[in-house]
């Protein structure tokens, strides 16, 4: 929802909303896990993942969300 909101501020094409979401995804990333609840990875330890693999995963999901939205 942030990103969508900050991406039509700022033009509204789908290409800025992509871009957008590549950057505000980590950031809440990063206040939710590592300062809001910090060290509170115990789900994704129990899964076998570490925090590479949680960071990896999001920022593949937001490229492949700017390549969807920049086809669009």
């Amino acid at each position: 929802m942030i990103s969508i909101v900050i991406g039509i501020l700022l033009g509204g094409k789908f290409s800025t909303i992509g871009f957008c979401f590549i950057i505000i995804a980590p950031i809440i990333q990063y206040y939710v896990y590592e300062i809001k609840h910090k060290n509170e990875y115990y789900f994704y330890y129990n899964l076998g993942l570490g925090n590479l693999e949680l960071w990896a995963s999001t920022f593949i999901i937001a490229l492949i969300n700017l390549l969807i939205l920049s086809l669009i």
